[in-house]
């Protein structure tokens, strides 16, 4: 950390030199004298400032921070909802501190727009607040924060880095439910009755109505009393209060990724799910999910109460977070590579090889090359991480035992800081053919394994459905015939692309958007002919009218 010119400071050296320049080709003992004292007293200014990279060397100086509960219930931090961060600079020092910008290194999905200034005197400590916008839900993570502080006449400046984690859990967006957006056609008879009213054949249950005979009324439910008072037949409806099943199948996958950050296909999957789940469990019925790509990756079986509300947002929210081998697009040697230069910047610690062994050296196989060609010893990056993250047991024991599908037992503590720091791994955007139909249909066996559910909500791309179509046939079929009612929900390519300004961009746009149609047809036709509703939608439609009785728009 060594004090370097400002901007303002670059500019006055430059005029110095000028002027020097000048007046020794000139021949002007005042010019020269003039630019002499201007160096000398940049000089003097600098000796004045560099006592405060002393004071960093020596950890005078401390940055703390902290996240107030939130304006949602029970204090929630909600997507799209900004909230406060708190900063507390504190100076042990004997200087006054004139910190000019704090750059927050956070998450790519918490937009931090502002680069709040202080000024802390000695002895003192200094509260401000900012403000910070989560574009998506996930776990989020801000790292730390680059300081930099500056003289009074900001010649000088000096950067500092300041490593303090501290993890966020933002919920989905709440979408508003009139009721029960999708009606029971059953339902299982449970010791917990459900709120909603369900008619149900047989002779059992409450007095719905009297209504005149109708051609196909079984006999049985003509009321007696009623047919001799008025002279006509009269049938009772009768209605049972039961507990409906709900399971949310939603995709996962690559293609529900791509867009703008916050707006994507998964995020409006994740708020229409978290949706569902609280109007279910509003409703005293059960919810269950089920996560899947060409595997299922998370599975939450159905129940219904406020703390399962809760396990199913964790579950979401853990779709934000993949690490695993098979899911991620990158490297043995990119993988270390990042973690190193992670622990490099938060820990201060360097796990990189300075001289590499020689070439029959057993000590091989615990290095990994970079994708620069630098040497990392990756047994001491995995004893590392593995104790950081026995650190964080404490705090985050759920996630932090959640096994991390890894093929290299080094490998696996790296993903598992990964995912616990919150380090961003890009998702894999290719597969293998009919990996996704696989998916599909393993997927389908979670949904079913556990009984009969009345009602599935699937939400996805379609892509890739098509690859194996004998293996889809066979788990829609499945489907169709444990489940009460099934509806598909397609994201809207439309309302998912970029708004186009120019003439280019807007023919650019509908090209893209004609091709993504043609991408998910095959699979619309594939469902619709096994007796699958499917309707097209977006953050901009209403998740009752998609499910309850929407229609599919097609390109035209």
């Amino acid at each position: 950390m060594i004090p370097r010119l400002a901007l303002r400071g670059k500019l006055v050296l430059v005029t110095a030199l000028l002027f020097l320049v000048v007046g020794a080709v000139n021949a002007t003992p005042p010019i020269v004298g003039m630019a002499g004292m201007t160096l000398s007293i940049l000089l003097a200014l600098y000796l004045a400032f560099y006592p405060t990279a002393i004071l960093l060397r020596r950890k005078k100086i401390e940055l703390s921070w902290w996240v107030p509960p939130g304006d949602q219930p029970g204090g929630a931090l909600a997507a799209d909802r900004p909230f406060n961060l708190h900063l507390a600079f504190r100076n042990h020092g004997s200087r006054k501190l004139r910190i000019l910008s704090t750059q927050i290194l956070a998450a790519s999905n918490l937009a931090i727009d502002e680069k709040p200034q202080a000024t802390v005197k000695r002895g003192q400590q200094v509260e401000i607040v900012t403000s910070v916008k989560p574009l998506s839900a996930g776990y989020q993570v801000l790292h730390g924060a680059a300081l930099r502080f500056g003289d009074v006449l900001a010649l000088f400046e000096i950067e500092a880095y300041f490593p303090n984690p501290i993890a966020v859990k933002v919920f989905p967006r709440t979408i508003p439910l009139r009721g029960q957006p999708v009606k029971a056609i059953g339902g299982a008879l449970h010791e917990q009755v459900g709120l909603h009213h369900v008619r149900r054949r047989g002779l059992s249950g409450e007095l719905r109505e009297l209504r005149e005979h109708s051609h196909g009324d079984p006999f049985k439910f003509i009321a007696w009393k009623a047919t001799a008072r008025r002279g006509q037949l009269m049938v009772r409806d009768l209605e049972n209060e039961v507990v409906t099943t709900h399971v949310a199948l939603f995709d996962i996958g690559s293609g529900m990724r791509q867009g703008t950050p916050g707006k994507t296909p998964l995020d409006w999957a994740c708020d229409g799910v978290a949706a569902l789940g609280k109007a279910a469990i509003a409703n005293g019925d059960r919810i269950g999910l089920v996560g899947y790509d060409t595997r299922p990756v998370i599975e939450l079986k159905p129940d219904t109460g406020h703390h399962h509300y809760l396990q199913l947002v964790d579950r979401l929210l853990d779709a934000r977070s993949i690490v695993d081998e098979d899911l991620t697009d990158v490297t043995a040697g990119e993988l270390v590579a990042l973690v190193a230069r992670y622990l490099a910047h938060q820990e201060a610690i360097d796990v990189r090889v300075k001289v590499a062994p020689p070439l029959d050296d057993p000590r091989w196989q615990a290095i990994q090359a970079g994708p620069d060609g630098q040497l990392y010893d990756t047994a001491a990056a995995g004893r590392i991480c593995k104790r950081l993250v026995d650190q964080m047991l404490g705090r985050d024991e759920k996630r932090a035992k959640a096994p991390v599908i890894e093929s290299d037992p080094q490998l696996a503590p790296l993903r598992l800081l990964c995912r616990l720091r919150g380090i961003e791994l890009p998702y894999r955007t290719a597969w293998e053919h009919g990996r996704r139909a696989a998916g599909l249909a393993k997927a389908v066996e979670r949904v079913v394994a556990g009984g009969r559910p009345d009602v599935v909500v699937l939400f996805t791309d379609l892509a890739g459905l098509t690859e194996d179509e004998p293996r889809t046939v066979k788990a829609l079929a499945r489907l169709r015939k444990a489940a009460g009612s099934v509806v598909a929900i397609v994201p809207n390519p439309q309302a998912f692309m970029p708004v186009a300004t120019t003439q280019h961009g807007i023919r650019v746009r509908e090209l893209v958007v004609r091709d993504q149609r043609a991408v998910f047809e095959p699979g619309r036709r594939l469902l619709a002919r096994h007796g699958i509703r499917v309707v097209e939608g977006s953050a901009l439609d209403s998740l009752d009218r998609l499910i309850g009785g929407g229609r599919l728009r097609r390109a035209g």
